[in-house]
């Protein structure tokens, strides 16, 4: 594999954590940080793909029996809250 440098800036306590997880790992930092942004990247993707089937469920639902109620959508927001599978933030900027 061919690799490409690439520059970047982080705080000081940052370059620390990622140099000791590195170390721990007995890794070079840039590998370590190419296998945690492939990580991340597969992270996002698979949410992404999570959020696309459950919009997709809902649709299938409210097309056969109607619009889900608010209160109903507010405790599912809820229990994704709880159960960490959902960022509040967008839902702050939605609601």
């Amino acid at each position: 594999m061919t690799a490409r440098k690439l520059s970047i800036s982080v705080p000081p306590e940052v370059e620390e954590t990622i140099k000791a997880a590195a170390a721990e790992e007995g890794k070079p930092v840039s590998a370590w940080l190419a296998e945690a942004a492939v990580e991340k990247a597969h992270i996002a993707a698979l949410h992404a793909a999570g959020r696309a089937a459950a919009r997709e469920l809902v649709a299938e639902y409210e097309s056969e029996h109607g619009k889900l109620p608010e209160e109903s959508r507010q405790r599912a927001r809820e229990f994704l809250l709880e159960a960490g599978l959902l960022d509040d933030e967008p839902w702050r900027a939605a609601g």
